[in-house]
């Protein structure tokens, strides 16, 4: 969803009529269809960070490993010059042409996202609805800020409030909306306007093009079409040594489990021993794993993680939910998986490796 007050280009989008307020633009911010540029766009400032060309319904920020779903009037970005928070390395304030990305709290959901009041959103009023229904309007509003890498854009910060609409049956009320991209109303930019470091307001500085995005959402387990493979003891072992834990594991259940480390497949190790391992062999399947990039920690790691990776977010200008950020971080640093090292007090004395996929998991031919 694109906000602006700057609607010179004059472009008429041929499919609903809405006026584009992008000289580049490549979708209408409306309805989403294609439009015929009228010129080549011009590249992107070196100066700036660029998107990389969205495909089918998502895009990929450079400040985020994983794919994320666009929310708004459009399902892609209208412009390849958006710029997420944080990553803005100009002098000034970004002016009436230039496109910032501002993230909002969303929770990925079948279809689309929902928000809600424990997710910061405010319920502003409950009204009837105009189309002479007994259903009644629920609007919800939350305040975002958007700021430039440190020392840039003169330290300023730009406030705005967004709006999103839900409906609800006479005599019922709602604590939240959701969003399925096409066929919901898209979020509303209602007000925008920067302030200094002093928090003082400055409505004389041009407000730039606001694009609402939904987080990053990183892909794990159930997001991939893929099963745990099976192979002989031996060939089993030759492939986990490839990577970097050799170990036998059970795996006690096979279905994705929520995990400190967010969503994930929790191995739990055999003992050394030949005896040992025959023994669990007998009454179970055993499983070997293949990973490349473990993030190993003890107790006191792990603990000591969770400051840095709220404050890696913020920097960012991403506020999410516990399971999203330590995802969302473990991904954005190259991390495959999780080895809680025993002693540890999410899974005690037993060595446990917490998978991303299926595809790094292999039972043993019995």
């Amino acid at each position: 969803m694109s906000h602006s007050s700057d609607s010179r280009s004059g472009q008429v989008c041929p499919h609903c009529g809405a006026l584009q307020t992008l000289p580049d633009a490549r979708f209408c911010m409306v309805c989403g269809q294609a439009l015929e540029a009228a010129s080549p766009p011009d590249p992107p400032p070196p100066s700036k960070p660029a998107l990389q060309p969205a495909t089918g319904a998502t895009v990929r920020l450079p400040n985020a490993r994983g794919e994320q779903s666009v929310v708004g009037g459009t399902m892609r970005l209208p412009s390849s010059g958006a710029i997420p928070p944080g990553l803005w390395w100009q002098p000034d304030v970004p002016g009436h042409n230039d496109v910032i990305a501002v993230y909002v709290p969303l929770r990925a959901v079948v279809g689309g996202w929902s928000g809600a009041i424990r997710d910061g959103w405010r319920k502003l009023e409950q009204a009837w609805a105009r189309d002479g229904t007994s259903r009644q309007v629920v609007t919800f509003m939350v305040e975002r800020e958007w700021f430039a890498a440190p020392d840039f854009a003169r330290n300023m910060r730009l406030c705005m409030r967004i709006q999103a609409q839900s409906f609800a049956d006479e005599g019922h009320t709602r604590y939240g909306f959701r969003y399925r991209i096409g066929t919901d109303p898209p979020l509303a930019v209602v007000d925008a306007w920067w302030v200094d470091a002093d928090r003082q307001p400055r409505r004389d500085l041009p407000v730039p093009q606001i694009q609402v995005m939904a987080p990053p959402r990183v892909r794990r387990v159930s997001d991939y079409d893929e099963k745990i493979g099976v192979m002989h003891p031996r060939e089993a072992e030759l492939w986990a040594r490839q990577g970097q834990i050799h170990g036998l594991f059970r795996l006690p259940n096979t279905f994705q489990q929520r995990t400190p480390a967010g969503r994930g497949l929790p191995l739990r190790e055999l003992p050394d021993g030949v005896v040992w391992q025959r023994l669990a062999g007998m009454f179970g399947q055993l499983y070997r794993v293949q990973l490349h990039k473990p993030l190993r920690c003890h107790t006191s790691d792990w603990q000591a993680l969770q400051p840095r990776m709220q404050r890696d977010a913020q920097g960012l200008g991403l506020d999410m939910e516990t399971d999203a950020l330590v995802e969302w971080w473990l991904d954005r640093q190259g991390y495959d998986s999780v080895v809680f090292e025993p002693p540890s007090s999410q899974y005690g004395r037993i060595r446990t490796v917490i998978a991303f996929r299926r595809a790094q998991i292999v039972r043993l031919e019995r």
